[in-house]
Order: C-alpha cells, then sequence, then structure tokens
C-alpha cells in the first residue's frame, strides 16, 4: 500500500521538474560537449531540453562502469541500434578498436549519426563500417546475421545492442560466434521475457552474465523510455 501511496506523489513531482526545465531549459539542438562519464569530451548535436542527461553523463549511467571493463583491449566493436552515435563514437575515439561496425537501419538516424561523427573528425574514418541493415536471425536483403561476419570480428570484440525488442533475435544469429572466446555482450532488453530468454541463450553458451539494474536515483531521474522493462545485461567468457 505504502509504494501505491508514494508512486503517484513521484510521478507528479517529475512532472513538475519536467515542466520547469521547459521554461528555463533551451529546445535548441547544437554542438556540445559531454561533460562527464565515459563518453566525456565527445562532441555531439544535442537539445538541453530533451538530451540534459547524456550531456552531464546521466544517461544510461548504470552501464559506464560495465562498458569501461568490457572495452578494455578490444579489437573490434559492434554497435546495433546506432541512433545518433554515442556509442559508435565511444569506440572510435575511446578504445583502441581497429574495426568498428555500427548498425542503425532508421534512415532518419542517419543526418545526425554523420554530423556527430564529422564534430569528432570521424565522418571518414576508415575504421567505422556502417550498414543500414537489420541485425537478427537470418540472411535476407534487409537482414544480417553476425555470424555472417564471425570470421571478420578480430576478438576481443565488444557487442552492443539496444534495438527495442529483437535482442534475443541477434543472439540466435549469433550462434557460431558465441562458440569463440573474447566475445562480449552488452544488452539492453525490453521485457522481462526478452531479458530472461536472452539470460538462457548466453548462459547456455557458457557466459558469466550480469544484470545491470536501474540505479536508486532514477525515481527522480528517469530516463522515460517506453515500455515494461528497460535495464541492461553484460555477458563475458573468461579468456
Amino acid at each position: 500500500m505504502r509504494r501505491s501511496v508514494q508512486a503517484p506523489r513521484v510521478e507528479g513531482c517529475v512532472r513538475v521538474l519536467s515542466h520547469l526545465k521547459s521554461l528555463f531549459v533551451s529546445p535548441e539542438r547544437k554542438p556540445r560537449r559531454i561533460v562527464t562519464g565515459p563518453f566525456r569530451g565527445l562532441v555531439m548535436n544535442l537539445s538541453l531540453e530533451t538530451q540534459s542527461q547524456l550531456y552531464l553523463g546521466l544517461w544510461e549511467r548504470e552501464t559506464y562502469a560495465e562498458l569501461r571493463r568490457l572495452s578494455r583491449g578490444i579489437a573490434t566493436a559492434v554497435d546495433i541500434g546506432t541512433a545518433q552515435g554515442e556509442y559508435t563514437l565511444y569506440f572510435l575515439v575511446k578504445t583502441g578498436a581497429a574495426k568498428v561496425y555500427a548498425f542503425e537501419p532508421d534512415a532518419s538516424c542517419l543526418p545526425l549519426l554523420e554530423a556527430n561523427l564529422k564534430l569528432n573528425g570521424m565522418g571518414q574514418s576508415e575504421r567505422l563500417e556502417l550498414s543500414a541493415k537489420f541485425v537478427g536471425a537470418s540472411d535476407t536483403e534487409q537482414q544480417i546475421r553476425l555470424d555472417s561476419l564471425a570470421e571478420s570480428l578480430r576478438t576481443p570484440v565488444l557487442i552492443k545492442v539496444d534495438v527495442d525488442g529483437g535482442e534475443e533475435q541477434i543472439l540466435r544469429g549469433a550462434e557460431r560466434l558465441n562458440t569463440l572466446s573474447g566475445v562480449r555482450w552488452l544488452i539492453e532488453t525490453h521485457s522481462p521475457e526478452l531479458e530472461a530468454g536472452c539470460l538462457r541463450i548466453l548462459k547456455a553458451a557458457g557466459y558469466q552474465t550480469r544484470i545491470i539494474r536501474n540505479a536508486w536515483w532514477r525515481i527522480f531521474v528517469p530516463e522515460l523510455r517506453p515500455g515494461e522493462l528497460n535495464r541492461w545485461l553484460s555477458a563475458w567468457k573468461n579468456e
């Protein structure tokens, strides 16, 4: 009962803070340098009205320790669900990965992604391979399996996944890849069923796994994402 009474109060506070923010923060999108976290120093076109958490280093902050750990010493990175490109930029600028594969099938994201790459001197990087294909469990004209890239993915390789529902299919298309050592995963899951399915596949392939739970302070600083669950898991093997 206590939780049901407090929840509307918290939601009310969030709405009030959001309203105050809209009064004092400009919606203008312009180049801004991220101030904290692993993305610190990257320059991205951001609107402080909707992307202040990324600017301040709070967006997906719960993943930061795992991101740093899993990306240490990688030879290859794969960013599935690149969107505006903060993870792709992190892999290009902050790691020694010789090759970065970025997959973003949403054409509306590409102009902003390309602009952000240019802001960081990565617009023509030979280390980057950008694709508009979906990553999934089969190979078609519009879709590709990670197993189709297995021979090109030098290990250690970190695969980051944020695709709003297709994460289990991506793992099913990586059966061969998951027999190799030096493969690491950072996956956002979007329902309890998807999280459980991903964990089953990863554990069956011999991975150690960790659920990255949302911080307690998300009650007051929510990311306001749709869906019943938005949290991350990581997976790795002893190398």
